[in-house]
């Protein structure tokens, strides 16, 4: 699936795109969110939070400040740093987020913590296999 942004790549396969929704995938709510720019980029499976100041979204961090201490939403595709505009200060890309109304893989989730479950509202369940899954 590419960006929701008027930037296109035409790139069909990535290393750094693990699949992330498990089931549900018809139903999944897909929003587009602005990450703000970071060194590291972002990684598909990033939980991430609403800034409150300015509306960006960026890494969730449990206790963080001006809502980055509140998991909205876990990013559907990857963005490494090259992605964002050459500006690090202002620099900012949209992306896809899932905000729920589907089961996504919790091993595949980045910065996932108990807080962020609930934060989610969400549920965990382990599958015949033993893969656990997280339902939001």
């Amino acid at each position: 699936m590419s960006s929701i942004d008027v930037k296109f790549s035409g790139e069909i396969f990535r290393k750094d795109f693990p699949v992330i929704i498990a089931s549900n995938r018809g139903s999944a709510i897909l929003r587009p969110v602005r990450l703000r720019y970071t060194a590291l980029g972002f990684a598909a499976g990033t939980l991430v939070s609403r800034n409150t100041t300015d509306g960006w979204f960026d890494k969730y961090v449990d206790g963080a400040a001006s809502g980055l201490g509140t998991a909205n939403a876990i990013l559907f595709e990857g963005h490494p740093a090259e992605d964002f505009d050459s500006t690090a200060a202002t620099g900012s890309v949209i992306a896809t987020a899932i905000f729920g109304g589907c089961v996504v893989y919790k091993d595949n989730l980045t910065g996932y913590d108990a807080a962020a479950l609930a934060d989610l509202k969400g549920v965990l369940f382990t599958d015949a296999a033993g893969v656990e899954l997280l339902r939001f």
